[in-house]
Formats: structure tokens, C-alpha cells, sequence
């Protein structure tokens, strides 16, 4: 035995000791006062033979039995409250092992999750819940509010975000994100771990930078978010565009389907947002946070896109497009006749952006610099010279094929039909275009809705573009839809006369002749079913009923 090993014992020794003696001393004054007592009492009634008999029996006669009595109902009090406090224990295991139930403090919610979903729940159906128990086992009867007191306050502990989704949770979780969102799993393990950073607070610092569509999708994700868990900013460092505060040491990227539908993934956040949160959480608890996830998670390729910017410099990334998307005569001393104006060239760069799947994370006056830095520049033309891409043939030659053949018609002052173009249509037509044109053009007309959408967004910000589908408001010399649709009226009426006896004739029925007339006349273009109810609404307003169908006596009156 060490030193302290025997100075703990005399400690031990010496408190038991003084214990001991305290009692002992305890004891002693009771007897002396009980002592006292009967003592003062004897004194009391000394000259009452009656009284002093009965001070006796009292303490001979009635006094063991009754402190005998006391002695029985007291073991039984203890004994009934040790068995209620085991059977109280045992019946809260139990019913928070059947029934999970978590809470969160700071919108005072509680949830329920019955394992493979969390739903939230209200107090008062837990509280039913446990007094039905409770009456159903009917042994804690005695202590029922003790019970759910207690069971409440155990419920408030169990923070929900601490909780651990079952692998089906899970997996519906990562089965519903890919690849509707996420081309692979990984990706969305990511992305869910981004989420359940936010929510647990960490990497404040960190911008993840994505698409004007995708933010649309978050903001969808960050309102359930709100309604369901009390927390606005489970999206809230996903950055739509880059400033240059932000040091690229601390932007993420994140690669998303951009196509997906808004209407499907409203539905799949309506009914699994609390599930995809809590997920998120565990993810984030799991993996330490979405960093180290890339770090020791990740494959190469998801942890080369992650980190691109954060282990990349912004001369590198110039260097980078330079080297895969402009063409320089360096050996050159004067101008060779080859040049790129920088609203060219910056089309060219947001081309590059697109193709690599990145943000536009440089301000255009710095790119601009940049490439000053690298290239020869001619202010007064606002061009840089000696340079070429094979990116640029496309986008001149479609703008030349706008600026010669398409019209555009102010909105406010409009009196007659709107017209409008389909994107799909104006690559058609421009393919059309560079088959018939008699100049020599660099391409062969092929071009994407994708590439045409960005050329009118850059070149021509003015357009008015809706659902990425419809550019209203112009129209094209080399087709007049309208005038189509006006020239097929003779032979459908002719169909509908042979056709059909009834006084409605539906618009899909009119549409097919339509379609059936562009096909006997060989007609290049066929104008939508869209366009073309828009313009019957227009030109035949007065013989349409019930939304879809036209009186067939409009061939009489037209």
C-alpha cells in the first residue's frame, strides 16, 4: 500500500467513524428528551392516580404495538413505492423503445418516427397515446401523470437530429435523389451532407455555387425546411453568383441535374423533405462534415469537381480556357486580319463555363485583364487581335441568320396577333437558313436549343424568353406560321364538311387536318398544337365553346 492508498483508508476510517458518533450522539439526546417527556408528565399529574395509570399503559401497553403498526406500513410503503418506481422504469423503456419520439426545442416541435419515416406529431396524441398505455397496463394507474410527466420530459431530451435513420430510410432517401437529381449516389451522400452541415452550423464559411435553376429547386427544399423543423437557412451559403469576397479557397461545386422537373421535385420535398433533412443530419454527424466526406468519401473524379475552385487558381483557370478554346498566332508581329471582339470572346468563355459544368466564378472586367495580359488588344475596335476559336463560326453565323431574317415586334404597342417562335423551330430554321443562303458560311447549320438559348441571353438580352421554350414577341421571314395556319383553313373546312355531322368539332380534331394538310402540301415547318390554339382563340373567339371545341357552322360564316 502506497501513501495515499493509506490516507485514503484513514480518510474512509475517519469519516465512518464521525458518522457513527453522530448518531450515537442523536440517539442519546432523543432518549433524554423522551426521558424529559415522561418525566415532565409524571410531574404533571403526580397527584392523579387515574392519569399516572394511564401514562402506564400507554407506554407499556399501547406504544410497542403502535410503532410495531407504523413499523409494517411503512416497510409496505416503501416496498409499494420501490415496486411502482421499477415498473415505471421498465414501462418508459419500453414505450420510448415501441414509439420513437424526438423533440426540438427551438420551434418547440416533437416527431415521431416509426422507421423508415419521420412525421411530425402532436403533444396531446403522445399524451393519449401514453395515458391509454398506461390504462391498458393499469398498474401505474396510481402514478399516471407522474408517468407521462416523467415519459414528456425523457422525450424532450432525445434531440431529433441525433437520431439514426434505419438503412430503408435511407436508401429511399438516395434512391429518390438518383438519378432524378444526382447522376450517382455519391453526389447526393454530398450534397446531404452540405445539408446537414447547415443544419448542425458548421463550415459557415463555405459557398457552394450553383445554377439559377437549381437555387430555385433549393429555395423549394429551404421552405420545408422552415415549415417542418423551424430553420431558414438550410440552403442559405448556395450562391446563384460569385463575388469576388468570396476567396476561392472557400467555394464548393456541386453538379446537379439542371433539367429536372420544379413540379416533381416539389411533390418528392412535400412528402420526404423531413426524411431527406434528417438524413442530411446524420450524414453530416456521420461523416464529420461534407469536407471530409469528399476527402475520404469521395471518388476522384466528384472530389476533383468539389474542390475545383478551391485547389485552382484563377490564372490557371484563364490558362485552362486559353489553351482549349482560342487559337493565337504568337509568331505574329502585326495584325494578321485574325481578331475576337470581346463580346465575342466572352460568349466563347461562358461556352467554356457550360461545357466544364462551372459557375461563372470571374468578373468579365477581370477576365478581361487577364486575357489583355495574354493577347494583343485593339481598344478602339474592342477586339483582341491575332486570335481565332472554333467556337466562334456558330454563334456569328447564327446571329447573322437573325439579324437578316428575324423581326422583332414591341410588346406594348401590338395590336394584332403575338407572334412567337419555338426554340426547337429556330433551329430549324437556321438550319433551313444555311442550306439556302448563297454566302459562304463557317457552319453547316447544326445547332443546339441549349447553344441558341445562351446566344439570345447573351447577344440579345432583350428577347423575352419563357419556360426556356417560347421566344415571344418576333417572328421569321422564312416562315409565316400564321398565314400557314390561314391558308389550311379551305381544306380543313373540306374535311369537316365530309367528315364530320356534328355541331362541335373538337380542336384536336381540327389540328390533325391541319397537320394532314401540311403533309399533302409538303409544307417544310408544321406550326405546334400550342400555336395553333392560340391563334383559333384569337381568330375564332366567337364560334369557340367549352374551352376545346369550335361550332362546326364557323365554315358557313367564315
Amino acid at each position: 500500500m502506497n501513501d495515499d492508498d493509506e490516507s485514503n483508508t484513514n480518510t474512509n476510517t475517519n469519516t465512518n467513524t464521525n458518522t457513527n458518533t453522530t448518531i450515537k450522539e442523536q440517539s442519546n439526546e432523543n432518549i433524554i428528551k423522551c426521558n424529559q417527556t415522561i418525566e415532565s408528565l409524571f410531574e404533571k399529574y403526580k397527584d392523579n392516580e387515574y392519569m399516572l395509570q394511564r401514562i402506564v399503559n400507554h407506554v407499556n401497553a399501547y406504544l410497542p404495538n403502535t410503532l410495531e403498526n407504523e413499523m409494517i406500513n411503512y416497510e409496505k410503503r416503501v416496498n409499494r413505492q420501490s415496486f411502482l418506481s421499477y415498473e415505471q422504469q421498465t414501462f418508459i423503456q419500453v414505450f420510448l423503445s415501441k414509439n420513437q419520439y424526438f423533440y426540438l426545442p427551438n420551434n418547440n416541435c416533437f416527431y415521431e418516427y416509426n422507421g423508415k419515416k419521420y412525421t411530425i406529431v402532436k403533444e396531446d396524441d403522445i399524451i393519449h397515446k401514453l395515458l391509454s398505455s398506461i390504462s391498458k397496463d393499469r398498474v401505474l394507474l396510481q402514478w399516471k401523470y407522474k408517468t407521462k410527466i416523467n415519459i414528456i420530459r425523457q422525450i424532450k431530451d432525445r434531440y431529433l437530429f441525433n437520431s439514426i435513420p434505419e438503412t430503408d430510410t435511407i436508401q429511399s432517401i438516395l434512391s429518390m435523389l438518383t438519378p432524378f437529381v444526382f447522376a450517382t449516389k455519391n453526389q447526393a451522400k454530398y450534397f446531404l451532407t452540405i445539408i446537414g452541415d447547415n443544419i448542425w452550423k458548421k463550415n459557415t464559411s463555405h459557398i457552394f455555387l450553383v445554377s439559377h435553376k437549381i437555387k430555385r429547386v433549393l429555395d423549394e427544399l429551404n421552405n420545408i425546411a422552415s415549415a417542418s423543423i423551424g430553420n431558414t437557412n438550410t440552403t442559405h451559403n448556395f450562391m446563384t453568383k460569385y463575388h469576388e469576397n468570396h476567396p476561392y479557397e472557400n467555394c464548393r461545386l456541386i453538379k446537379m441535374n439542371e433539367n429536372l422537373s420544379g413540379d416533381m421535385w416539389k411533390d418528392i420535398i412535400r412528402t420526404n423533405g423531413l426524411n431527406l433533412l434528417c438524413v442530411a443530419a446524420h450524414y453530416s454527424n456521420r461523416y464529420g462534415d461534407s469536407d471530409k466526406f469528399i476527402e475520404n468519401k469521395s471518388d476522384e473524379e466528384l472530389k476533383g469537381y468539389a474542390h475545383y475552385l478551391k485547389n485552382t487558381s484563377q490564372e490557371d483557370i484563364v490558362n485552362t480556357f486559353c489553351a482549349r478554346y482560342i487559337k493565337s498566332d504568337e509568331n505574329s508581329a502585326v495584325s494578321n486580319g485574325l481578331k475576337i471582339e470581346w463580346k465575342n470572346l466572352h460568349f466563347i468563355w461562358k461556352q467554356f463555363l457550360t461545357d466544364l459544368c462551372l459557375p461563372n466564378m470571374m468578373y468579365s472586367n477581370t477576365l478581361k485583364n487577364c486575357l489583355k495580359e495574354k493577347y494583343v488588344f485593339d481598344e478602339a475596335s474592342d477586339s483582341f487581335v491575332n486570335i481565332t476559336s472554333r467556337y466562334l463560326p456558330i454563334h456569328s453565323d447564327f446571329i447573322k441568320f437573325w439579324t437578316t431574317t428575324i423581326s422583332v415586334t414591341n410588346a406594348q404597342t401590338q395590336t394584332q396577333f403575338d407572334n412567337e417562335i419555338e426554340v426547337d423551330e429556330i433551329c430549324s430554321l437556321f438550319k433551313f437558313w444555311t442550306r439556302m443562303c448563297n454566302e459562304q458560311l463557317m457552319t453547316n447549320g447544326n445547332i443546339s436549343e441549349e447553344n441558341v438559348l445562351r446566344i439570345l441571353k447573351h447577344f440579345l438580352p432583350d428577347i423575352e424568353i419563357i419556360e426556356e421554350k417560347y421566344v415571344l414577341n418576333v417572328s421569321c421571314s422564312l416562315w409565316d406560321k400564321s398565314n400557314d395556319i390561314l391558308n389550311s383553313f379551305e381544306f380543313i373546312k373540306e374535311q369537316v364538311k365530309t367528315n364530320h355531322k356534328l355541331a362541335l368539332i373538337s380542336f384536336d380534331d381540327v389540328y390533325n387536318y391541319y397537320y394532314k394538310y401540311c403533309n399533302a402540301n409538303s409544307r417544310s415547318f408544321v406550326v405546334s398544337k400550342r400555336y395553333f390554339e392560340k391563334y383559333m382563340y384569337f381568330n375564332l373567339s366567337q364560334h369557340i365553346v367549352y374551352d376545346t371545341f369550335i361550332e362546326t357552322d364557323w365554315i358557313l360564316k367564315t
